[in-house]
C-alpha cells in the first residue's frame, strides 16, 4: 500500500507526500529498501530539486542501502531538468567512482543536459564515451546531438551525427531526417537536403510531407523553382498529400526568379490555382506569398488583384499580407493607395507592424510632391501605438521629412534614437518619385 502511494507521489512529481510517506513507513518499523529510497528521489526530481535528491542519497548511503545505477540515473535526470549540465557531469563522475557503471540512460540523460544549452563539444566528448563503452543501442542521446547542431544553425555538425547513427545501424526515423534536411535548408544548401532525402529513400524510410516541405523550401532559397516543382511532383507520386505551406514554399521560389514581371505574377498565381485545384485549404501564409511574389516584382495590380482574391474567399489577411500588397504601390508614390489599405487594416482590427509603417512612410517620402506632413503624423501614430522605430521606419522617415526635422520628431517622443543619414538615392529631389506616366487611382475591391 505504501509503495503504491509512493508511485503515485514519484509519478505526480509530489515531493512532500513521498517524504511523508517515507518518514511514516521508518516510523511504523517498516524497512525502506532501494527502491522506496528511489522513489522519493524521483519524485523530487521531476521537480528538478536536486538539493533533496542528494539529501536522500546520502541518507540511503548512511541507512547502508545499496545505490543502483537506478537512483544515479534519477539524480542525474533531476540535475538536467534544472539546467545544471555541470552538476550533471559531476554526478556521472561520482557514480563511476563509486564503481557504479553508466548504462545508455546515464549518457543519454548527460547527453541531453549538454546538448539542449547547446554545448555541443561537451556532448560530443560524452557521446564518444559512450561508443567506447560499447554502448551504441539507444537513439536518443544521437537525437539529442543533431538537433543541438540544428539549433545552433550548423548542419554539418548534424549530418555527422545522422551518418554516425546509420554507421552504428541504428536506424533515423523520418524525424531525425527531415530535421537535417531542414537545417541544410536554413543553410541554403539545396544539394545537401536533396541527397539526405534520397539517401532516406534509399534506407527504406518513407518521406512524410514536412519532409518535402524541407527539401522544397532549400530549392526555394537556392532560387531554383525547376527544383522545387521536381519535389512536388514527386511527392504527389507517392502519395503524399501536400499541404498550403508546400505551395507557399513553392511561390516563394517563383518570387525570387529573374525576369519580367507578368511572368512571375504567372508562376505565382499558377501555383496558388493548382493548390486550390487539389483541394488544399488555403490560409493567409499562401495567399500572402503570392502576394509578395507579385510585390517583388513591383506589380502592384497583381498584387492587389491577389489580395481582393483572398478576401473575396473568406480568408482574413494578417498584417505581413496587407503589408505586402502595400510594398508595390509605396515603390511607386501611391501614397493615396496605400492610405486605402491603411483604412482597411483599421476598418479590419488589424494592428499594423514596422513593415506597414516603412511601406506607408516610404510612399510619402518618394512622392510627388514628397508628403512630409502626412508621413510625420503616420509616424508619431505609430509610436504612439507602441511599434518599433527601427532602422528602416527611421530611414524612410528621414526620406519624407528630411534628416533635422526626423531629429525633431525623435526629440519630441522621447525616441532615443539617431536619425540615420539621408540615403544615397534619396539625395536628389524626386530621386525614387512614381515612374513618368504614372497615374493616380483609386483600388476597387
Amino acid at each position: 500500500k505504501v509503495n503504491r502511494a509512493l508511485e503515485a507521489a514519484a509519478r505526480d512529481g509530489d515531493a512532500q507526500a513521498a517524504e511523508r510517506l517515507l518518514r511514516e513507513l521508518e516510523a511504523a518499523g517498516g524497512q525502506p529498501v532501494t527502491g522506496t529510497y528511489n522513489l522519493v528521489i524521483r519524485a523530487s526530481g521531476r521537480n528538478g530539486d536536486v538539493a533533496a535528491c542528494e539529501r536522500w542519497l546520502q541518507r540511503m548511503e548512511e541507512a547502508g542501502i545499496r545505490v543502483t545505477v537506478a537512483t544515479y540515473n534519477t539524480i542525474l535526470d533531476a540535475c538536467s531538468k534544472a539546467g545544471a549540465a555541470n552538476a550533471c557531469e559531476q554526478w556521472m563522475h561520482r557514480m563511476v567512482e563509486k564503481g557504479c557503471r553508466p548504462n545508455a540512460v546515464s549518457y543519454a540523460t548527460l547527453i541531453y543536459a549538454h546538448a539542449r544549452h547547446g554545448h555541443t563539444s561537451r556532448a560530443e566528448k560524452w557521446m564518444s564515451l559512450m561508443i567506447e563503452a560499447g554502448i551504441t543501442n539507444d537513439p536518443v542521446p544521437f537525437n539529442a546531438l543533431i538537433h543541438s547542431y540544428i539549433g545552433k544553425g550548423q548542419a554539418a555538425g548534424a549530418a555527422r551525427w545522422l551518418n554516425e547513427m546509420r554507421k552504428l545501424n541504428l536506424k533515423p526515423g523520418v524525424e531525425t531526417f527531415t530535421s537535417v534536411i531542414g537545417a541544410c535548408a536554413r543553410a541554403r544548401d539545396m544539394e545537401g537536403a536533396e541527397r539526405w532525402l534520397e539517401v532516406m529513400e534509399g534506407d527504406g524510410i518513407v518521406p512524410n510531407v514536412i519532409t518535402y516541405i524541407a527539401v522544397i523550401d532549400a530549392c526555394a532559397k537556392a532560387c531554383n523553382l525547376p527544383r522545387a516543382e521536381y519535389w512536388h511532383d514527386r511527392m504527389l507520386e507517392q502519395g503524399v498529400k501536400p499541404t498550403a505551406h508546400v505551395y507557399t514554399a513553392i511561390i516563394s521560389a517563383c518570387a525570387k526568379q529573374s525576369g519580367p514581371a507578368s511572368g512571375i505574377r504567372e508562376a505565382a498565381e499558377k501555383w496558388l490555382n493548382k493548390a486550390l485545384e487539389l483541394g488544399v485549404t488555403a490560409d493567409a501564409g499562401l495567399y500572402g506569398s503570392a502576394i509578395d511574389a507579385c510585390g517583388k516584382a513591383s506589380d502592384a495590380d497583381g498584387a492587389w488583384r491577389i489580395f481582393c482574391r483572398m478576401q473575396e474567399n473568406g480568408v482574413k489577411p494578417h498584417v505581413l499580407a496587407y503589408a505586402a500588397v502595400a510594398r508595390p504601390f509605396a515603390y511607386r508614390g501611391e501614397w493615396e493607395q496605400v492610405e486605402v489599405i491603411a483604412q482597411q487594416m483599421l476598418d479590419e482590427k488589424v494592428k499594423p507592424n514596422e513593415y506597414f509603417v516603412y511601406a506607408q512612410l516610404l510612399a510619402y517620402a518618394v512622392a510627388q510632391p514628397r508628403q512630409a506632413e502626412r508621413a510625420e503624423e503616420c509616424f508619431r501614430r505609430s509610436v504612439r501605438m507602441g511599434i518599433e522605430a527601427n532602422e528602416h521606419t527611421l530611414s524612410a522617415l528621414v526620406r519624407a521629412v528630411g534628416h533635422g526635422r526626423c531629429g525633431e520628431v525623435l526629440s519630441e517622443l522621447g525616441v532615443h534614437r539617431q536619425p540615420p543619414p539621408v540615403p544615397a538615392a534619396a539625395a536628389c529631389a524626386g530621386a525614387s518619385a512614381r515612374p513618368q506616366g504614372a497615374t493616380r487611382r483609386k483600388l476597387q475591391h
